[in-house]
């Protein structure tokens, strides 16, 4: 699990590291990514109501995304934002074919 303090904080400071992040488009998710601001990386997750109306469904999704994630990201020194594109989601579409996605898209940084 990660840490409460590699978790990325506020919204107000999200938006912030939006406006001057790098950016990368896959078919599902958007990464946003920036070198670490105190040499420790930092790892958010954004799922917008429109991927699925259950909160139990979005937040299995982002500990997905944390768990997959995090052991790619922690050493990178990496300030990194995955959020979801607004695309309907099922539960068993969780699984592989976004963790690959995840890995694909995290590697490439």
């Amino acid at each position: 699990m990660i840490p409460r303090t590699s978790k990325f904080p506020l919204r107000t400071d999200f938006i912030r590291f939006r406006a001057r992040a790098n950016k990368l488009s896959t078919p599902h998710l958007l990464v946003y990514w920036w070198p670490a601001r105190h040499n420790a990386s930092a790892l958010g997750v954004v799922i917008p109501k429109k991927v699925n109306k259950l909160a139990t469904v979005r937040n299995a999704l982002k500990r997905l995304t944390y768990v997959t994630l995090w052991p790619l990201i922690k050493d990178k020194n990496l300030d990194c934002v995955i959020v979801y594109k607004p695309l309907p989601l099922s539960r068993t579409q969780l699984t592989q074919e976004l963790s690959n996605e995840l890995t694909q898209a995290v590697t490439n940084l």
